[in-house]
């Protein structure tokens, strides 16, 4: 079986929070949603919540978050496993056949959004189990691809959960061409703690402060609009 880098965030609890941290960064750093790659939406539906990742170069990566499970579905548009790479343009066999019946129905509920179509690796952990299960399509991978490309790109999608704020550093500089960013104020996003005016503006400085606050707080992140 490959070694899956996800078995470094086998707490649901903790990838929800690194998907909320990623996505207030990355509100904080960018005026333009375009722009952003890790969005956070607290409330999908009652009692869902969905992290996702855009790298805008095609591939994407969808993370939800209920109270039966969490449920991780990503695409990487270069992979073999890809319906669009495929001769009968069909999802690839035994992605979601095993997916708990509770998951796959917000799956399904959530088409729009969720472009399951889309899927080049699936994997879900049910309640507070903190083993990551596949369907069949895994074995079938490992039969047909490279160890590599089995996968489906999943190495390649959750590198984008920076699970440090040294990692997100080092990230965010190259992708938004950033001046270098204060490690201390990054590291205060990833403790949870409020974001204030100073925050903002050590982090971005041409960022206008007030619409950030506004955006984070209308999306159910901590501000402090008083220093």
């Amino acid at each position: 079986m490959p070694n899956w880098n996800f078995t470094s965030i086998t707490d649901s609890d903790k990838l929800h929070q690194h998907m909320r941290i990623l996505a207030a960064l990355d509100i904080i750093l960018s005026e333009e949603e375009w722009l952003r790659v890790h969005r956070y939406e607290a409330e999908l539906q009652p009692g869902v919540a969905l992290g996702s990742i855009d790298n805008g170069a095609g591939d994407h990566l969808h993370v939800l978050f209920t109270p039966s499970g969490t449920l991780i579905k990503g695409f990487d548009h270069e992979s073999p496993l890809s319906p669009h790479a495929r001769d009968d343009g069909e999802v690839y066999p035994g992605m979601y056949d095993e997916v708990p019946k509770a998951l796959r129905a917000i799956l399904e509920d959530q088409e729009e959004r969720m472009e399951s179509e889309d899927v080049t690796f699936c994997i879900w952990q049910e309640g507070k189990d903190p083993e990551w299960k596949t369907g069949s399509w895994i074995q079938q991978a490992l039969i047909e691809e490279s160890e590599d490309d089995a996968t489906g790109g999943a190495d390649f999608l959750l590198g984008y959960i920076e699970e440090t704020p040294e990692a997100f550093v080092d990230w965010a500089e190259g992708y938004y061409e950033s001046h270098e960013l204060p490690l201390s104020a990054i590291a205060e996003v990833y403790e949870g703690k409020p974001v204030t005016p100073g925050l903002i503006r050590k982090l971005c400085p041409e960022r206008d402060v007030e619409a950030a606050l506004d955006e984070l707080q209308q999306r159910g992140y901590v501000i402090e609009r008083m220093e």
